[in-house]
């Protein structure tokens, strides 16, 4: 062998002893841990209701009053009351109500709509308090918030009344006779 090849050779050999030594160190090494499990709760409000021809879905979310009328122009609907218990885990922390229709596809219908009136009530230390009063169209447009809790096997109640021609609301006009309007109200629990 050359002078040239001894000495590449003798280079690469202490070369890869350096390597060797390099990782040859012992390190000591320790770690903890913590785990928590995390379920997250169900909001399940179910609605009733006592009311004369009203009948409540399966699943208890919502309830079908019976047809209302013919009315003359000046009528309220009786302000049938809803029930609602929160059979869930967690508590409600706010409510949205909110409203919405569908009509016949015709002039009186839509005045009819835009002249009747609702009223939502809830008690409030036993004492009905108005959570809206005014027009339908103006429900429509604008849901209300009305802030909670409904804690688990809590109990809430309202009452509905459709309406015109009392407690501010203009009896219906001309132009709504022969419609057909059917409103629909939305209690919404967030939580």
């Amino acid at each position: 062998m050359t002078t040239r090849k001894l000495a590449m050779a003798g280079a690469l050999g202490l070369a890869s002893l350096g390597l060797i030594g390099a990782g040859a160190g012992a390190t000591f090494t320790d770690a903890v841990a913590s785990t928590q499990q995390i379920t997250a709760g169900r909001i399940n409000v179910q609605a009733s209701t006592n009311a004369a021809g009203a009948t409540t879905s399966s699943d208890g979310k919502a309830i079908t009053f019976g047809a209302f009328g013919p009315t003359n122009s000046t009528f309220s609907n009786g302000a049938p009351k809803v029930s609602v218990t929160n059979t869930g885990t967690v508590q409600a922390d706010a409510i949205w109500l909110r409203a919405s229709d569908t009509r016949g596809a015709d002039p009186a219908s839509d005045a009819l709509a835009g002249q009747m009136c609702v009223a939502i009530m809830s008690p409030d230390g036993g004492v009905n308090k108005d959570v809206y009063r005014g027009t339908l169209a103006n429900f429509e447009a604008h849901p209300v918030q009305v802030a909670g809790p409904l804690p688990v096997g809590g109990h809430d109640e309202w009452t509905t009344e459709f309406y015109a021609g009392s407690n501010g609301c203009d009896s219906l006009t001309n132009a709504a006779e022969g419609g057909t309007v059917t409103p629909t109200i939305t209690v919404s629990y967030q939580g």
